[in-house]
């Protein structure tokens, strides 16, 4: 497999209209159109999949669905979110079992233990599977801060492929010495949405992990920088940064725009989020329409028909 880079979308989970399942029709339909609009991977179980509300059975059945359908078109990432070591060396190797080609691991949270413990923990599970790992550190959703020499002592300790999700705010310091102190050995991914693409690109950053509703501009913000047309790059980066700032503005809220775009596009049957949930007021819903008409005008895909 090549080595993970690129627009890596993390995939919704559609749920049934009354929200009581998972609708692995949708899921199919979710996956088959950001394959098409040609992402170079895809993610799941992370915090755009509402995986804090998504239980054993689904969370397995989720995972070699995904597998399965995307059928080796792109690699398959699955986070690991147990707060229990134990438990998470169990769901990374049903990831592996499943057919995954890389997991994404969320240091535990709960109750956060020290660096120390935190080390440990993603020793133990990255030592259970022979994948990729990618670290998924998103203190503004966790709680947990974690120094940058923590990701460094992970690096030397560490053989094989290897990278972090950077989800802190300002990404940025963070991303330039790991890149630096690694000397590229450790990738990076930029999340939270990817306010900060075009900076984290110009910085090292490997790829990006937005959501699934609208990969189509940030497709084009990545390719027109690894072209090397920077100057196309920065302009279709701030064309896309009114919309990142109106949907980004807190987790729950990005969870339930990216339904409500999938569905008006006719990807999903509905925007249902299981409660509890963001419930977006009219104004809201009225700025996500005109910035839908702004993107088509712009990157000639609209966000809602």
């Amino acid at each position: 497999m090549k080595k993970l880079h690129g627009v890596i979308p993390i995939l919704p989970t559609p749920f049934t209209d009354d929200g009581a399942n998972v609708d692995y029709s949708d899921l199919r339909s979710i996956i088959d159109t950001v394959i098409a609009e040609g992402v170079h991977g895809v993610a799941l179980l992370g915090v755009a999949s509402e995986f804090y509300k998504i239980d054993d059975a689904e969370r397995r059945l989720m995972i070699e669905t995904t597998v399965e359908h995307v059928a080796g078109r792109v690699p398959v990432v699955v986070n690991i979110t147990r707060n229990a070591t134990a438990l998470a060396v169990k769901d990374a190797r049903h990831a592996e079992e499943a057919g995954a080609d890389a997991v994404m691991i969320v240091p535990p949270s709960f109750i956060p233990p020290g660096n120390e413990a935190i080390i440990e923990h993603i020793h133990a599970v990255a030592d259970s599977v022979k994948l990729p790992v990618v670290i998924q550190y998103a203190p503004n959703v966790t709680g947990v801060s974690i120094p940058v020499s923590t990701f460094l002592d992970i690096e030397r300790q560490r053989g094989g492929e290897l990278y972090i999700k950077a989800e802190s705010v300002p990404p940025g310091p963070l991303l330039s010495s790991i890149v630096e102190q690694t000397e590229g050995r450790m990738g990076v991914f930029i999340g939270n949405g990817c306010v900060q693409m075009y900076d984290s690109l110009e910085r090292g950053a490997v790829g990006m992990m937005p959501g699934a509703a609208m990969v189509v501009p940030y497709l084009a913000v990545y390719e027109a920088f690894m072209r090397g047309d920077k100057t196309t790059a920065f302009r279709l980066f701030n064309d896309l940064l009114p919309v990142l700032n109106h949907t980004t503005q807190a987790a729950e809220l990005f969870v339930q725009f990216e339904k409500t775009i999938l569905k008006a596009r006719g990807v999903v049957k509905n925007d249902v989020c299981r409660r509890p949930n963001a419930v977006p007021d009219e104004a809201m819903k009225t700025m996500l329409r005109r910035y839908s008409d702004y993107v088509r005008e712009r990157f000639g895909a609209p966000l809602m028909p």
